[in-house]
């Protein structure tokens, strides 16, 4: 069944109104709700973000808890609003019957319908944070009834869940009967060297609720009801109240389609179309709806507040354990940053930001620890220093790998955009840091002539105390190199250090056997050991580690059978990729499939880090950005490379690869160098179709065989198994 929408779109001055028409792909409509109600959907803006039904709200940027004891702060979730006609049914959705739930990705809204027959009556209610008024977080009702010859009493109920503990709050007098406000601040600082004051958020309602209920009545001869309940949330007392006068300044509807504008738009610029697989096209549509929701409004009422990173379980958790606290880790940059990019790079620059704001709190980390330059935190929030759980101590000080992630990820920034003033206005501070921490951190063994790295933790978190495991050491030289590059194209006069940095990088001690073929995990590993998750496997995809075929292959037929079964879904998607790499399409249908099946809750699609029925994360963004990188990176079979030599980028497409149980599938807003394009992967019979959307402001070419074809928008180009370049000229 198809529903109808408005959209409203501004041309010539005029207000239009559009109909469209949504697509199963884009509703998620399950038959119950999700026996673990963490499983339900999460509605955020970037800004301010929920689980529906649950206990709290987050936003953007509060933490409360001293160092390790520091996570974001649970407001309670005063949108957890129900509503029942008085008399006649339970405010407990659980006990009610005849009721319609929908997650609606297209609009980014979710809805509940129940129809009482017995009364012709059909009661809608409806949650969202507004994409476009970001403070704002917006619970509507609707009543509809078929006779009007009696008078009707609903009843709202709130439940917000306990008081937090996280948060002390103080009403604020205003000169106005028509909101509420509250004054909430945090209780506990993150670090008294980086953070003087606690944090304070300014909440306000457009109603009272007293004691969590609230009574509407519907008279007799009125046929339909409509309300609203809107909550702002800003640390700026004015913004907040303005944002919530202008929203009640304006009708329900208009306020509705606004937001649903917003969600159109992003979808017209980047989506994955996929036909006659409407089970994956609805994890895909889910997959990207969630990790969209987390990243900032791309327009927005007011400027958006400083973002403060993205956390692997979102903007709409944060508070347990389980959540990773909503912290940053390497997740952001190796698992979900790459097929950020692709949907909006927008974001993406945000959250290179959010590290370049915070370098002073890795400076101190490095020198805290007794290194030079600067040493990101395996974890970090709102001061951008350690805040690791007390639990897990060797893990902050072993996992230095997180600032060579930070590296490698921005050099593959670079090699998408292209962006000269990004380079050297983001990229430059941050990778010269990175370059002098990293250099400190090696250790020369002057027999060997060769860098070492002692004492560290890779990926593979079962393995701990170990020497140069390879992909630390992998991801350390590929940052040194990208160090020595930015250094040649933003600050030449300090030629000496960016010597010793690729000094540093071509001695690197990598280690590989050479009777196997293959790349041991780490000094000291021996093949049958077992490990947590994709480590070595990483050099080929996403490191771009140059090695032979042979050892490739070798090192996924060593690791795939050691990987333990109950790994992260990403562990999946980067076997799935470099199989395809190799060539073996068996195994990366195997492994695709694997890497997202058994993480995916049906109802709402909501992604797990572990299979279902083990505990772990909800909500996991970072499965669903490995998971999005084994199609546009595995199956449609795109990468990005930085030509350090003629100092130009390339996207390469080699042999896109139909994914499996499906006829076409279709990329449309793949980014490179300020141009968008799209890529159609057709059945077997059939051409590939790949084209230039958008030319932005770069001259670019396509190379194809032996032709070399100038791009401008429009360009198109039918092709088979055949490689296509497309590249920046100098």
């Amino acid at each position: 069944m198809k529903a109808l929408i408005f959209i409203i779109m501004v041309a010539s001055s005029h207000l239009l109104l559009l109909e469209a028409k949504i697509g199963r792909e884009f509703v998620l409509e399950p038959p119950r709700l999700p026996s673990d109600l963490n499983f339900m959907p999460s509605i955020s803006n970037g800004n301010l973000g929920l689980t529906v039904f649950g206990d709290a709200i987050y936003v953007n940027g509060v933490y409360n808890g001293f160092k390790g004891e520091s996570r974001r702060a649970r407001f309670p979730n005063w949108l957890n609003i129900s509503a029942n006609i008085q008399g006649t049914q339970s405010d407990d959705l659980s006990q009610v019957q005849n009721v319609a739930y929908s997650m609606n990705l297209l609009n980014g809204y979710f809805q509940w319908t129940h129809r009482m027959d017995d009364l012709g009556v059909t009661l809608t209610q409806r949650v969202y944070a507004h994409r476009f008024y970001n403070r704002a977080l917006i619970y509507e009702m609707i009543v509809e009834r078929e006779t009007s010859q009696a008078a009707l009493t609903i009843e709202l109920s709130r439940k917000p869940g306990a008081h937090s503990d996280a948060i002390d709050l103080v009403p604020v007098t205003l000169n106005t009967d028509d909101i509420e406000m509250v004054q909430a601040t945090t209780r506990e600082i993150e670090n008294k060297e980086f953070q003087a004051n606690r944090t304070r958020v300014y909440v306000a309602f457009s109603e009272n609720f007293e004691d969590n209920q609230n009574l509407l009545k519907m008279e007799i001869g009125q046929n339909i009801l409509s309300h609203r309940y809107v909550i702002t949330m800003d640390a700026v007392k004015q913004l907040a109240l303005a944002e919530i006068r202008e929203i009640l300044a304006q009708n329900q509807k208009q306020i509705f389609e606004k937001h649903c504008s917003s969600w159109q738009e992003f979808w017209n610029q980047f989506h994955i179309e996929v036909k006659h697989n409407m089970g994956l096209s609805q994890i895909i549509n889910a997959g990207i709806f969630y990790m969209a929701s987390s990243l900032p409004s791309l327009k927005s009422r007011s400027a958006n507040n400083p973002f403060y990173g993205l956390s692997p379980t979102g903007l709409s958790r944060g508070q347990l354990d389980d959540d990773y606290e909503g912290h940053n880790f390497w997740d952001t940059e190796i698992w979900m940053l790459p097929a950020i990019t692709q949907m909006e790079s927008y974001w993406s620059e945000q959250l290179f930001s959010y590290r370049l704001n915070h370098l002073s709190g890795a400076t101190f980390n490095a020198n805290h620890t007794g290194y030079a330059g600067a040493r990101f935190p395996w974890e970090s929030a709102f001061t951008g220093t350690e805040v690791t759980n007390p639990c897990c101590p060797e893990v902050a000080e072993q996992e230095i790998h997180i600032s060579a992630d930070i590296a490698a990820s921005l050099e593959g920034f670079y090699a998408t955009t292209f962006d000269h003033q990004w380079l050297c206005g983001t990229a430059w501070p941050l990778i010269r840091e990175i370059a002098s921490f990293l250099c400190s951190r090696t250790e020369l063994n002057a027999t060997t002539g060769k860098y070492h790295i002692k004492n560290v933790m890779g990926p593979d978190e079962d393995h701990e105390n170990v020497d140069d495991n390879v992909y630390t050491n992998v991801v350390f030289q590929k940052a040194l190199r990208f160090a020595s590059y930015a250094q040649s194209q933003c600050s030449p006069e300090i030629y000496q250090s960016s010597v010793d940095w690729l000094e540093q990088a071509n001695k690197m001690f990598i280690p590989y056997d050479a009777a196997k073929d293959y790349h041991p995990q780490h000094v000291g590993y021996m093949p049958g050991q077992e490990i947590k998750q994709a480590d070595t496997i990483l050099l080929g995809y996403p490191l771009q580690f140059d090695m032979h075929n042979s050892t490739r292959y070798n090192d996924l037929l060593t690791y795939e059978n050691v990987t333990r079964k109950s790994g992260p879904a990403m562990t999946w998607s980067m076997f799935a990729i470099n199989f395809l790499d190799v060539g073996d399409k068996k195994k990366a249908i195997q492994y695709f499939t694997r890497g997202y099946e058994e993480y995916v809750h049906p109802e709402f699609k909501v992604w797990s880090e572990t299979k279902i029925g083990l505990q772990g994360s909800a909500n996991f963004l970072t499965g669903i950005g490995g998971f999005l990188q084994s199609i546009i990176n595995g199956f449609a079979g795109i990468s990005f490379y930085l030509d350090t030599n003629s100092n130009t980028t390339q996207m390469l497409i080699r042999g896109p690869t139909l994914l499996p149980d499906t006829s076409d599938f279709k990329v449309k807003g793949i980014k490179f160098a300020n141009s968008t394009f799209s890529l159609h992967v057709r059945r077997l019979g059939q051409k590939n179709i790949f084209k230039c959307l958008q030319l932005g402001n770069q001259n670019l070419e396509l190379v194809i065989g032996y032709s070399i074809i100038p791009l401008q928008s429009g360009s198109k180009i039918h092709f088979e198994k055949e490689k296509i370049i497309v590249r920046t000229t100098r």
